[in-house]
């Protein structure tokens, strides 16, 4: 039975622990260098997550508003916001309320209320920006404008102004 005396080549064998051990060790010293640095870009990943959910749900809100005929705003707290809509005399909360990323709040908002009437326009007197600051002192801003274009912007600093 010539047929089954087969030679194992190096290529055949697989790994050695040596090489399993160093190319472990290659790893441990490559995660070693870039788990610091990845940690310190968490805040500003959350920041911008934070500005992009604020400006989802403005933009949510809006067509809300068009498709209900009615009017509809948020009110912001320092770590959430809410929905509330209006019956023609006064504002109604949804019971909606969602959370900000962890580390991520609001702070000095020039208008505490953004609302949105059935034409899709702001409601008057409520053009403004929502400042969102991180724990590292990081800050975008979400401006609605008086013609209701939602916008992202970043100031110099958690509190500034672009």
């Amino acid at each position: 039975m010539a047929g089954n005396d087969r030679t194992l080549s190096s290529h055949d064998r697989g790994f050695t622990l040596l090489e399993i051990v160093l190319a472990f060790a290659v790893f441990s010293i490559l995660a070693a260098i870039a788990l610091p640095r990845w940690s310190a870009l968490l805040p500003g990943f959350r920041l911008t997550s934070a500005a992009h959910q604020i400006q989802s749900e403005l933009h949510r809100t809006k067509a809300r508003a068009v498709s209900g005929n009615t009017d509809f705003r948020l009110i912001f707290a320092s770590t959430k916001y809410g929905v509330e809509r209006s019956n023609g005399i006064s504002w109604q909360p949804t019971g909606e309320s969602k959370p900000l990323p962890e580390g991520i709040e609001i702070r000095g908002a020039t208008v505490p209320r953004l609302g949105f009437t059935a034409r899709g326009t702001p409601t008057p007197g409520t053009g403004g920006t929502v400042k969102l600051c991180s724990t590292t002192g990081g800050g975008r801003n979400v401006v609605v404008g008086s013609t209701g274009r939602i916008r992202i912007c970043k100031p110099d600093s958690c509190n500034g102004t672009c």
